[in-house]
């Protein structure tokens, strides 16, 4: 297996036609269920593949309640801040941290309001059982250890990875490590035997359950992503975005994110989460 050897999936569903298909699908049911100027199609929204449980969980109850739908697209955050810089159309941008906000928000009226959702604190999977008997970051140096890691380019996880790789002297380069653009692929990586461990969100090991077993890492504020959800100015429903988000904001929906395995409130030694919906930084 060579080093670095980086997977040629993106991340995004497979086809075209499929999804086409399936978005013409929800433009036609979104017709009939949406009340009369409130939206005449579906929210698009350009989301972090790590958040895909929570995000799910999320639409769904958000349909029941309001009678709106959201349609995400998942994929790497350096890849969907890509996109929403291209102007890809979309209502809502939730990246894995923060930062990729902050970038979009440099372009100026790109972003019309945000407000912080969760926290993604990173652990150690490994196959179940442990059989390489791997405890900490430091394992990966054995001989016969294979590691998966993130894309630094393409995901948060791999941002992170690398930053903690860094931190114990060791880097990417240095381990036979297969790469990926998403946090999902290097779950099911270490799920299918493929690799023997991969750095993911606990909230990822989490939604994986006896397939691995999860590792803990000393805590890290460098190492906790701040999850922001923004409402995008491209979009022309704003105010069902902006709707979507107050939802995520509110108790039910803090109470989805929480019940998906993902921290609603800060770890010690990190910054705690703006309370409320607010405008472009």
């Amino acid at each position: 297996m060579s080093p670095s050897r980086q997977s040629r999936r993106t991340g995004r569903p497979q086809g075209r036609w499929p999804r086409l298909l399936a978005v013409a699908f929800l433009v036609v049911l979104g017709a009939c269920d949406h009340p009369a100027g409130r939206a005449d199609r579906p929210l698009v929204l350009l989301c972090g593949a790590g958040l895909q449980p929570a995000v799910e969980a999320l639409v769904a109850a958000f349909h029941e309640q309001r009678g709106l739908l959201v349609i995400p697209d998942y994929g790497g955050s350096g890849l969907i801040l890509t996109r929403a810089r291209s102007g890809d159309p979309a209502d809502l941008f939730m990246p894995g941290d923060v930062s990729y906000v902050e970038a979009l928000a440099e372009d100026p009226g790109r972003i019309l309001e945000r407000a912080d959702i969760a926290f993604l604190v990173p652990c150690l999977i490994v196959r179940p059982g442990n059989p390489k008997g791997i405890t900490t970051l430091a394992d990966w140096r054995r001989d016969g250890i294979h590691a998966a890691v993130g894309n630094p380019a393409a995901c948060e996880i791999g941002r992170v990875t690398a930053g903690l790789l860094e931190r114990h002297g060791l880097a990417p380069a240095d381990l036979d490590a297969k790469q990926s653009l998403t946090v999902n692929e290097l779950g099911l990586w270490v799920a299918m035997g493929d690799v023997d461990s991969a750095v993911v969100w606990e909230s990822t090991a989490a939604a994986l359950g006896s397939r691995v077993e999860a590792v803990p890492l000393p805590i890290e504020a460098a190492s906790v992503s701040r999850v922001t959800l923004a409402v995008l100015s491209g979009g022309t429903q704003a105010a069902a975005a902006r709707d979507f988000l107050r939802f995520c904001r509110q108790p039910r929906g803090r109470a989805i994110v929480a019940g998906c395995g993902y921290r609603v409130e800060p770890p010690p030694g990190v910054a705690a989460l703006a309370g409320e919906a607010g405008g472009p930084p």
